[in-house]
């Protein structure tokens, strides 16, 4: 029988795009495993966009969710979340080798302890999941549905939203100065998408800009909002999950980054454009920074359009 391998996944968008390289190598390195992933339930429909699952499964209630993971009698389980509960699963479903950081005081519920790596945060999952493609990146790869834009022609889509706050968000008048000059200066049209909490500013954004704007933040899943990426010319956002989705799906994307350090999160793209100022540079950030936020308004939608032209060729 082939070898079952269950790999617990990220809960994020953004994080679980800048898995997918790690995924894709489990996947080179283990060829003939069937390799199953446990992740969110809202995170689904982007695995099954996916080539490597054979099966995804998703969270819930903890008893549930053990017993349906005892019962697929996996062989081994690669831990990507640094949570307790991540590793407690595994541990109480009976597998017996279970890999992954130390953190949260979990080390005796895994076999294998796994070294934090550095730079990108793409290559903290490869020990765990593909020791030896460790610097092997490729890009993520997505299989995306087409989806019908109710504007006619070429478009842009512009992501003003982050699950992060004010510390990750260009601010709005940015936004709409840049919606302008995209419009007065180039022959796309716009489309404004995210989740449902970003539909508020997106339709206040669409409204005042006229029949060449649209907003589809919260009216697609998953599944939508990539197809949606897929067919744009160019994507603009802040460091955030429609980034990552952005640059995953093969879109030219542009990340406006306040003091959140592109070394560690930028997109996994190729073609893209990082625009930043600041000099101080963390992962963890306050969700209402006043020196990220700072950082941010710093920015102009000048520079912005720029790097779009440069991008688009123009």
């Amino acid at each position: 029988m082939p070898e079952r391998i269950l790999i617990m996944g990220l809960n994020w968008i953004g994080d679980a795009v800048m898995s997918m390289p790690a995924v894709q190598a489990c996947r080179a390195e283990n060829p003939d495993a069937e390799i199953a992933l446990l992740i969110k339930p809202y995170l689904k429909p982007l695995w099954e966009m996916h080539a490597v699952p054979d099966a995804v499964f998703t969270l819930g209630k903890m008893g549930e969710t053990v017993a349906k993971i005892r019962a697929e009698k996996f062989n081994r389980a690669l831990i990507l979340p640094n949570s307790f509960r991540s590793a407690l699963i595994p541990f109480l479903a009976g597998i017996p080798e279970r890999a992954g950081l130390k953190g949260d005081h979990r080390r005796l519920m895994l076999t294998e302890v796994v070294p934090l790596s550095s730079g990108h945060q793409s290559n903290e999952y490869f020990p765990i999941l593909a020791p030896k493609f460790a610097g092997k990146h490729e890009l993520p790869e997505l299989t995306v549905p087409p989806v019908k834009i109710p504007l006619p022609g070429k478009y842009a889509v512009f992501m003003p939203g982050a699950a992060r706050g004010a510390s990750k968000m260009w601010p709005l008048k940015r936004f709409e100065e840049l919606s302008r000059k995209l419009l007065a200066e180039t022959g796309l049209n716009l489309v404004f998408a995210g989740g449902t909490g970003d539909a508020p500013a997106c339709a206040e954004l669409a409204g005042i800009l006229g029949d060449r704007a649209q907003n589809m933040a919260g009216k697609t899943g998953l599944k939508e909002w990539a197809g949606l990426l897929k067919g744009a010319e160019i994507a603009v956002a802040n460091d955030s999950g429609g980034m990552h989705l952005a640059a995953a799906v093969g879109t030219p994307v542009v990340g406006i980054y306040g003091i959140t350090d592109p070394g560690k999160t930028g997109p996994l793209a190729e073609k893209y454009r990082v625009i930043q100022h600041s000099t101080v540079r963390g992962r963890d950030i306050a969700r209402n920074s006043e020196e990220a936020v700072k950082a941010l308004e710093s920015i102009s939608a000048e520079e912005v359009f720029t790097a779009v032209c440069e991008l688009l060729g123009k």
